[in-house]
């Protein structure tokens, strides 16, 4: 078998780029699923808020909405978490 060769050209400068953010982006995924796990009250106001001013429709949570949310936010944190241990989005 022969050994796999490097990527190189533009195919190495795509996932070099790629992975430059990838840290920073996985601490921001970190946080904001924090923020979906502990407080998913305020984060449905700030969506009720926003859909009435921006788009003019009206946001009405139902029973099971804040049960999504936190799964939303479990989902953020394994996300986050893999991208600041592994630096990108594959572990090389």
């Amino acid at each position: 078998m022969s050994e796999p060769t490097p990527a190189s050209g533009l195919v190495a400068e795509t996932l070099t780029a790629a992975d430059a953010g990838a840290r920073p982006a996985g601490l921001l995924l970190v946080a904001a699923g924090i923020a979906h796990l502990v407080a998913p009250g305020p984060l449905l106001w700030a969506a009720r808020t926003g859909y009435g001013t921006v788009l003019g429709v009206e946001f009405v949570p139902g029973d099971a909405t804040t049960r999504r949310v936190r799964t939303l936010g479990v989902g953020m944190v394994a996300a986050g978490a893999h991208l600041l241990y592994y630096g990108g989005i594959l572990p090389e």
